[in-house]
C-alpha cells in the first residue's frame, strides 16, 4: 500500500510504500493523509464455488450445501431484488459467501449454533473475498432478532427439530413479500415446513427437486 501524508506541503509532504502488515504498525502517520491499495494478485472469480474449496466443519463433506443446490437456492430467492438475507444454520458459510460475492449490495446476517462456526466463516469469507457478513453464534431461537436488519429473504439451513416454531419466529420479522427457502432432505422435515408455513399464513410458491451425484434428492421449497 501507499501512504501520502501532508500532500501539497512542499516542506513536509511524505509518501511511503510498504506492506499492509508494516503499515498497521506505524505510529507516526501525519494528518491529513490518503491511502492507496495496490492489487498484487487477481482473485479467482467463481460462479458456483466447488465444495472442495471450502474449509469444512471437522472435514465433514456432507456438512455443506452442495454447489448445484446452493446456486439453485440463490436463484430461487431472487437475491438481485432483495436487500437483507438471513442465513440460519450457516455451518461453513457457503450460502452466505456465495450470496455476498454475487450480490454485494445485500446485508447478510448469518446464524450458527456451533461455536466453531465463527472461525470457519472467517476463514472461508477471507479466502473468497467476501467481507461484511454479520456472524451470530448461538441459538437462533433465543436471539434478540430486532437488532438485525429485517429480512426479505431467509434461507434455513438448520433448524434443530424446531422448524415449525422457527418459521413462526421468522415471520414476525420478515418484511412484507419476504420469502423463506428450505432444502428438505426427508418427509419429516417437509411436513414440518408445510405445517410451519401454513400456521404462519404463508403459501408454497415454488418447488424444485435436485439430485447431486449419489446423494438422495433434495426438495427446495420456497414460501411467501
Amino acid at each position: 500500500m501507499h501512504i501520502g501524508e501532508l500532500l501539497g506541503n512542499e516542506k513536509n509532504e511524505r509518501i511511503r510504500s510498504l506492506p499492509i502488515a508494516d503499515a498497521a504498525r506505524l505510529e507516526d502517520v501525519l494528518f491529513p493523509n490518503c491511502l492507496l491499495l495496490q492489487q498484487t494478485s487477481k482473485r479467482r472469480q467463481w460462479f458456483g464455488i466447488p465444495d472442495s474449496e471450502f474449509h469444512l466443519l471437522n472435514g465433514r463433506s456432507k456438512m455443506i450445501t452442495k454447489m448445484p443446490i446452493r446456486m439453485a437456492d440463490l436463484s430461487m430467492l431472487d437475491l438481485a431484488n432483495k436487500t437483507s438475507l438471513w442465513d440460519i444454520g450457516f455451518c461453513t458459510g457457503s450460502v452466505s459467501i456465495e450470496a455476498k460475492l454475487h450480490f454485494p449490495h445485500l446485508k447478510i446476517t448469518s446464524f450458527e449454533i456451533r461455536p466453531e462456526g465463527k472461525d470457519l466463516m472467517a476463514l472461508n469469507a477471507c479466502k473468497f473475498g467476501a467481507p461484511g457478513i454479520t456472524t451470530v453464534i448461538g441459538d437462533f431461537m433465543e436471539e434478540s432478532l430486532d437488532r438485525f436488519p429485517a429480512p426479505d429473504a431467509v434461507f434455513i439451513g438448520g433448524h434443530g427439530g424446531q422448524l415449525v416454531s422457527m418459521i413462526a419466529l421468522i415471520k414476525r420479522y420478515l418484511k412484507p413479500e419476504g420469502e423463506i427457502l428450505f432444502n428438505s432432505v426427508s418427509d419429516e422435515s417437509l411436513k414440518m415446513f408445510d405445517e410451519g408455513t401454513s400456521k404462519a399464513g404463508m403459501k408454497i410458491e415454488e418447488v424444485c427437486r435436485i439430485a447431486v451425484d449419489m446423494y438422495n434428492p433434495i426438495l427446495i421449497y420456497k414460501a411467501k
